[in-house]
């Protein structure tokens, strides 16, 4: 919404390339097509990571798994070789992120073992897929902070490997995404109801397109509260969570889209 365009936000990330010195290395995201755009005319010395390129790429992961408490993971490092490596962060994305730490930890001349003890160590950010368990019962994952197609879909992806648990959500939806933001919030919508078992939405004109996604999967109205607040929100929950339950709190609820 602020670049107004995915091309004004590959220009301006490139400025952090076309202002290395001759003897900076560029580290890229091959799996995304539009930093791969920038990676391919970059002729600087530079290092690949990616999840789904991997034969391009010079540090990638492979036999993935992904669970409700972590993940599991090979990572191959051109020239240093391959290890298995563990991680605390949730879902497959955090990897994508894990594997740019490491193509810079091989820049600054860590070993494998180093590298893999160093994955080992790393801590959830507040608000970021943050497992709670705050011993009532009901766990929490609190994906609060801000939210992305992408993110939006992976946080779904983790709340769907609780296998054996009732699932909820709580989400005002995803905002600043521009033109893109109504067709994005429908998709999310459809993706909510074939994993969730109830949803609370906040705000009633903001979550339109996601009430037209879940309504395409004929999601049972029962289960689906709009409210206006996260205050309203949180009362709700008070009356339906009981022991077993995983509750999602998706995107920007700091920031609070009250409707009134």
């Amino acid at each position: 919404e602020t670049f107004k365009s995915i091309d004004n936000i590959m220009r301006t990330k490139y400025e952090l390339i076309e202002s290395l010195p001759d003897d900076g290395i560029a580290i890229f995201n091959y799996d995304n097509e539009h930093v791969r755009k920038l990676a391919d005319k970059t002729f600087k010395e530079k290092i690949l990571y990616g999840i789904k390129n991997t034969e391009e790429a010079d540090v990638f992961a492979s036999d993935i798994m992904v669970g409700n408490t972590g993940s599991k993971f090979t990572l191959y490092i051109n020239d240093l070789g391959a290890i298995e490596c563990e991680t605390k962060l949730l879902g497959e994305h955090n990897i994508l992120n894990i594997l740019a730490g490491a193509a810079v930890a091989k820049v600054l001349g860590l070993s494998l073992k180093e590298i893999k003890n160093g994955i080992a160590r790393i801590e959830s950010v507040k608000h970021r897929l943050q497992l709670i368990d705050p011993g009532t019962g009901v766990l929490v994952i609190d994906d609060a902070f801000n939210s992305n197609p992408d993110g939006a879909k992976a946080a779904l992806n983790v709340l769907k490997s609780f296998k054996d648990k009732r699932k909820i959500i709580v989400t005002p939806g995803m905002i600043e995404l521009g033109e893109q933001e109504e067709k994005e919030n429908e998709i999310f919508g459809e993706n909510i109801a074939l994993v969730c078992d109830i949803v609370i939405l906040i705000g009633k004109k903001q979550t339109a397109p996601i009430q037209t996604g879940l309504q395409k999967h004929n999601f049972n109205e029962e289960n689906l509260h709009v409210v206006n607040s996260l205050n309203e929100a949180t009362k709700i929950l008070e009356t339906l969570t009981k022991v077993n339950d995983v509750v999602l709190f998706e995107n920007d609820l700091p920031d609070t889209y009250n409707e009134n």
